[in-house]
């Protein structure tokens, strides 16, 4: 039976951990920057789970985490769409693939939904990977074109 819950500080290394597989996922990278990835994950999740600035649900079966979602909160400067600046980011959605299609992944982003929307977020953004894309179009999430980034070192 699959059980739903909220990460807690407990839950730090085993964020850090899938986290780290889904990253390998989409992206190539060495074992060295695997593990550079974790330590400043678990670096992230323990103080972002502290000050309540990122809340996960996490899916289970029989204790053993299958399925992730994470959820960052911020605040931008108020926009004509956002009256209050608040700005909810999903991230870390990833499922095992043993436990792929079977609803897992809509149930951690159903309740990462409300979590936002009880905290008062009304804007809720993610990339998404082409995997991921038909799940957050079947909830309702729109693609939207236009964002640009700039990587500065």
């Amino acid at each position: 039976m699959i059980n739903y819950r909220k990460a807690t500080i407990n839950d730090i290394e085993t964020l850090a951990k899938i986290r780290s597989i889904f990253i390998m996922e989409v992206t190539v990278c060495s074992e060295i920057e695997r593990n550079k990835l974790e330590i400043a994950n678990k670096i992230y999740f323990e103080s972002a789970l502290a000050e309540d600035s990122f809340v996960a649900w996490l899916a289970t079966d029989n204790d053993k985490i299958i399925a992730t979602s994470g959820l960052s909160f911020s605040v931008a400067p108020p926009s004509l769409d956002r009256l209050d600046g608040k700005v909810a980011y999903i991230m870390n959605m990833f499922t095992f693939p043993d436990y792929r299609k079977q609803g897992i992944a809509m149930k951690l982003l159903e309740r990462t939904v409300e979590e936002a929307k009880s905290r008062g977020y009304s804007k809720i953004t993610l990339n998404a990977t082409d995997m991921g894309k038909p799940l957050y179009e079947k909830y309702g999430f729109k693609d939207v074109k236009g964002d640009m980034v700039l990587y500065v070192k």
